[in-house]
């Protein structure tokens, strides 16, 4: 009886490892790890110091992340919907460090 108790649990624990940690698209992760948001890039701020952010549309309300990264590829997608993959920063305000951008279309849905 000990021996189907303790495999049971072990079975349960098993299962529930691969829940642990992972985020609702409307909750960031704590900092560090990765992320991905999927939406539109922006530009905010002045032409001679532009800031970059992209609105992620999924979950209960949309998520704004400031991204930091290279200029340039940034500026490159504002107007587009696209993939960024990278690390959080701070989450007040929610930043992350872009490792990627992948290009989904060239238009944002409104």
């Amino acid at each position: 009886m000990r021996t189907i108790a303790s495999f049971t649990l072990s079975g349960l624990l098993v299962l529930a490892a691969p829940l642990h940690g992972q985020t609702p698209a409307s909750r960031p992760a704590p900092a560090g790890g990765r992320y991905v948001a999927i939406g539109c890039i922006a530009r905010q701020g002045t032409a001679s110091a532009p800031r970059y952010v992209v609105t992620d549309p999924r979950g209960d309300k949309p998520v704004v992340w400031r991204l930091q990264g290279e200029r340039e590829q940034l500026a490159r997608h504002v107007g587009h919907t696209v993939e960024v993959t990278g690390s959080i920063v701070t989450s007040a305000p929610l930043t992350m460090n872009v490792r990627s951008v992948v290009w989904i279309a060239s238009s944002c849905k409104k």
